[in-house]
């Protein structure tokens, strides 16, 4: 059954999916068929969908079985509903660039980009066997995004100017969106964020207010302890911890949160299906050891109890992973994030006469200048990232050597006059005073923690530097959730966080004032999301950064886009709003019996890795050990 595929095929085609007739037959999961023997499971030939979507393996055809061993801190790591569950009506391909074919077999833009029309794969089913038509998409749509209660605000990647997209099906297998303008990144947003634009009405139904009398609705929901409908409909929706609720993705929960051993089992109904008429997942299961912490993840992915896994392997223990993978049978794949480690500067900052400053490109300019990355980078990530402005990087089609270059270099001397220029001169004690009050230069560098890892000793470094050149900087780091209300509420200067470095177009708040958790401008960005009702209103250099936005949004012209996606990278690289450090390298500990693994991996959000590369094509082989 392993069958090696052509070596030089395009990556166009290895992501693919096409179409193969049943007449070749399908092969299924040894599991399955014994299931099917005694009457539990209908054949697979009814199990798929009669136009199934054909996945072509990263190496070769893969073997039946297994569990997947990954470790876990919590039900936040599960990601079934995400990383570990991607599929929607399009997708990213394996390139991590380009839409290819999900549920939806075609899709198409009519109207000048104005209505989008999804045409569903034939006869798709969830996982409990009930057909998967465009009605779940109306129920998504109509009955819980448009429902107040369940989702107080409507999302805003279905809208434009304020005015929600509508929906509507003719028929089983058609779903049409249509907005009330062009909207030119539709396509990619629902690469992004389309996983969410359906739900199981047949089984969701019960628990809704509008199809289930009140009185019956109000009984399930004292029985579970709780106060409301719509609070019984969110644990019933979630689909890292019901197990029974259907899904069309390739696993279910099976043995939920909170866990020591949480498992997620083969989807029996899933679509998709090698070249070699075989349905996918090849793999059993995936079984997730729950830990209490980062070090227990080190000394598990060194023991050879992780099969594939990045996330929570720590790159700053690189030394350690390489001296046991003999021991542990596992192999090390370093790879450069496309995000950046930066230093968010505030531009509406509630101190009038330090707002002045932080304003100043030239202040901004001379912070990213007193950097001395290349030392930096060797002390804290023993060589291991590269300077970077964070300024998108080459994994996003805008970016531009010299955006990512300016400014980069250590220049202390530099610095020093661009600060004597506005007027902030030494005390002293060294430290720079504010020319209106005189009094100290001394702020406080809120560290939020980063996917990525965060080091504290490396914004030690950070304000080492900085007050090298008469800053005075204290680091420090709040609860993740409080650190988050205080950002929003424009109440630090100072915030330490990533810059995404791909796909920011379907994701703006990190470049655009969007809303309050644009983290260079939150209180700008509040005033565009509330139209005017909260928040200060941008000046006009923000204003102007909006705008290109907008008209790059409504934009049907790709080398439109691309033009005024540059045009606002060109402003960041200029003004400085945030300070980038480097894109570090990301590891991920791949166990030698785990395959179909490619050489490199994009390590990002906005292609939810491991999502993109196609979680149903790994296989597990002992025999095999060694091989890719």
């Amino acid at each position: 059954m392993v069958t090696r595929l052509p070596t030089g095929m395009c990556a166009f085609l290895v992501a693919s999916m096409l179409f193969v007739s049943s007449a070749q037959g399908y092969q299924e999961a040894p599991s399955l068929t014994e299931r099917v023997a005694r009457g539990e499971l209908p054949p697979v030939e009814e199990r798929l969908p009669a136009e199934p979507a054909v996945v072509f393996p990263v190496h070769r055809i893969g073997k039946y079985g297994g569990s997947w061993r990954r470790v876990s801190m919590g039900r936040t790591d599960i990601h079934l509903n995400a990383r570990l569950g991607y599929e929607s009506l399009v997708r990213w391909d394996r390139t991590g660039l380009q839409p290819e074919p999900g549920l939806a077999k075609t899709w198409e833009a009519l109207d000048g980009g104005r209505t989008f029309v999804f045409h569903l794969r034939r006869g798709l089913k969830w996982s409990d066997g009930y057909p998967l038509t465009s009605e779940d998409f109306l129920f998504c749509f109509e009955d819980i995004f448009s429902n107040r209660e369940l989702t107080p605000i409507f999302p805003s990647w279905l809208m434009l100017d304020g005015i929600p997209a509508t929906m509507t099906a003719p028929d089983d297998e058609t779903v049409i969106i249509t907005f009330p303008k062009p909207y030119g990144i539709f396509i990619q947003m629902v690469c992004l964020r389309g996983m969410s634009l359906l739900a199981p009405k047949h089984y969701l139904k019960e628990f809704h207010i509008k199809y289930t009398p009140r009185e019956e609705l109000e009984a399930k929901v004292k029985e579970r302890g709780l106060s409301q409908w719509f609070q019984l409909f969110g644990l019933k929706a979630n689909v890292d911890e019901n197990p029974e609720l259907p899904t069309f993705r390739p696993f279910q929960i099976a043995v939920p949160p909170p866990a020591s051993r949480m498992v997620a089992r083969r989807n029996p109904y899933y679509w998709k299906v090698d070249p070699e008429g075989n349905q996918l997942p090849y793999i059993d299961e995936i079984v997730f050891t729950d830990i209490q912490d980062s070090e227990m993840a080190t000394f598990k992915a060194m023991s050879g109890e992780v099969d594939f896994q990045a996330r929570r392997i720590d790159a700053a223990n690189y030394p350690l992973f390489m001296e046991n993978r003999n021991r542990g049978n596992y192999r090390v794949l370093r790879d450069l994030s496309p995000d950046t480690l930066v230093v968010y500067v505030n531009q509406h900052s509630k101190d009038d006469e330090l707002r002045a400053i932080l304003q100043d490109r030239r202040f901004r300019v001379a912070l990213s200048l007193a950097v001395n990355r290349p030392e930096l980078i060797d002390v804290i990530f023993n060589g291991m990232a590269v300077p970077s402005r964070g300024v998108v990087s080459p994994f996003d089609p805008t970016y531009l050597p010299e955006f990512d270059s300016k400014y980069l270099n250590y220049d202390p001397v530099e610095t020093n006059r661009l600060l004597d220029e506005m007027g902030l001169g030494r005390g002293r004690d060294g430290i720079r005073r504010l020319p209106q009050s005189g009094r100290a230069f001394r702020e406080t560098l809120n560290v939020f923690p980063s996917e990525m890892g965060t080091n504290l000793d490396m914004y030690q470094l950070i304000a080492d530097y900085w007050r090298e050149i008469g800053l005075d900087f204290v680091i420090k780091m709040d609860a993740p959730a409080l650190s988050v209300m205080q950002m929003q509420n424009g109440n630090f200067n100072f915030w330490a966080y990533a810059l995404p470095g791909m796909h920011w177009m379907i994701d703006p708040l990190w470049y655009v004032p969007w809303e309050s958790s644009s983290y260079f401008a939150p209180l700008y960005g509040r005033y565009r999301a509330t139209n005017g009702k909260a928040g200060v209103k941008p000046p006009p250099e923000f204003q102007m950064l909006i705008d290109r936005y907008l008209e790059l949004r409504s934009t049907v012209d790709e080398e439109r886009r691309l033009e005024l996606g540059r045009s606002i990278m060109k402003q960041w690289a200029e003004e400085c709003y945030a300070i980038g450090i480097c894109r570090p390298e990301l590891l991920t500990i791949v166990s030698n019996r785990f395959h179909n693994v490619p050489d490199h991996i994009i390590h990002n959000f906005r292609v939810l890795t491991p999502g993109y590369i196609g979680i149903e094509q790994f296989y597990i082989d002992e025999s095999e050990n060694g091989l890719p």
